[in-house]
């Protein structure tokens, strides 16, 4: 997601220390959906199934299920997103404000066995402007897919919703997604199409779509099938801005993960899936979210507990990729630390100053290039996102690789930005 009124940001006063980000552990999940459009694009529903592998040492009975597509309306009915007829596991009550299903499995995994459930599917997009909603030509389903729960040292973690960010964090995932819209509707979707009208997208984090009155234009950009869509003007406008902008962030961080991208084009919001954008026709944002391609979609992070792993690195990459006229800072602010806090230190503080984990956490970056050199640093930050492709980032990693890089010490830097 994009800056928060970064100008408008303010100093926070210091707390706990922020808690760890770790790795997912290694369910392999697999998502095949067929759906069916209606209401002009506003309503799917259909049949999913997700297969996954127990990691753990001790049989699987239970699995948890996001359904994050209710984040912003919790339990109040009627639910956007809704499933039904459960095979192969019993239902239980939704929880953490009903973005949350247990699944408890007719029969208990056991380790490295891989299982599977399906279940009925219903989508209904809210019919007010925003990631998960609608206007009169176009419908944004973002993240509204119901996805596995990320586990992690043998629990599923239950975050809540960010209004403001995201808290949802998925392992690379291949995806089988059949998308049956009704007459008049098209869609912005990702992944490459199959025989049988299905898009296949491996190794994503999401699977996320678009769908309306759509007009669409399409070019090839440094090897990628880029296709931009909306209802409204922008189009040329965001093809051009994906032109200058796509080489430059490959030339950065490696070359990018899949064989098409989708460039949605909308007010509504800024935001970013595997193989497709919710954006503006803005340089900057446009900029912001194609670096998220990198930074959440290819090197994916904790967004709940270090959301400055993607977007502090987002940030970055737009004045990295020629967005930005200069760097964001050459020293440090007042608010270095609490550019390292999770989701759950901001929501407690009514979101204040959230968008320092952009500015500051980008700020950080041009320190660490300015301290070490920057053909050292971006050499390094290279290196490390091409060693962490289709992988996961953490704090402790990121600083290890720059200060086994760095021909100088980083230390007070990390003290300061609470980077450990």
């Amino acid at each position: 997601m994009t800056r928060a009124l970064a100008a408008a940001l303010a100093m926070l006063a210091l707390g706990a220390a922020p808690a760890a980000a770790g790795e997912p552990d290694a369910t392999a999940p697999a998502y095949d959906l067929v759906l069916s459009g209606a209401d002009g694009g506003r309503h799917w529903s259909g049949r999913e199934t997700i297969a996954f592998t127990n990691p753990g040492l001790a049989p699987l009975d239970r699995i948890w299920i996001r359904l994050w597509g209710n984040g912003s309306r919790g339990c109040r009915r009627p639910r956007p997103v809704r499933i039904a007829a459960v095979a192969g596991a019993v239902m239980g009550t939704p929880t953490v404000f009903c973005t949350a299903l247990p699944l408890t499995l007719a029969l208990p995994l056991p380790p490295g066995a891989r299982g599977s459930v399906s279940l009925d599917v219903d989508l209904r997009a809210p019919r007010r402007p925003g990631r998960f909603g609608s206007r009169s030509r176009i419908a944004l389903f973002s993240n509204a897919i119901p996805a596995l729960a990320h586990l992690e040292g043998g629990r599923f973690r239950l975050d809540r919703y960010f209004p403001l960010g995201e808290a949802w964090t998925y392992p690379a995932a291949d995806w089988h997604v059949r998308l049956d819209a009704p007459p008049g509707v098209a869609l912005a979707a990702p992944g490459v199409l199959q025989p049988d009208g299905a898009r296949r997208l491996e190794r994503g984090r999401d699977y996320s779509f678009a769908a309306g009155r759509l007009r669409s234009r399409g070019a090839v950009i440094d090897g990628v099938a880029v296709t931009a869509w909306s209802a409204r003007p922008g189009l040329d406008r965001a093809l051009r801005i994906a032109r200058r902008r796509l080489p430059r962030l490959a030339a950065r961080f490696g070359p990018y993960g899949w064989p098409d991208l989708q460039i949605v084009v909308t007010n509504d919001t800024a935001m970013e899936h595997t193989g497709l954008v919710m954006t503006p026709p803005v340089d900057f944002i446009v900029t912001h979210e194609l670096a998220h391609e990198w930074w959440y979609a290819l090197i994916s992070s904790d967004q709940a507990q270090a959301p400055w792993l993607d977007e502090a690195f987002a940030s970055y990459a737009e004045e990295a990729a020629g967005a930005q006229d200069g760097p964001w800072c050459r020293r440090p602010g007042p608010g270095t630390r609490v550019v390292t806090r999770d989701t759950a230190y901001f929501r407690t503080r009514r979101y204040e100053g959230y968008g320092l984990v952009y500015s500051e956490g980008a700020c950080l970056l041009d320190l660490l290039r300015a301290r070490m050199g920057p053909a050292v640093f971006d050499a390094a930050l290279r290196g490390y996102a091409l060693a962490n492709r289709y992988g996961w980032s953490t704090a402790a990693e990121f600083r290890a690789a720059m200060d086994a890089a760095s021909p100088v010490s980083l230390a007070d830097l990390w003290r300061r930005y609470r980077v450990r």
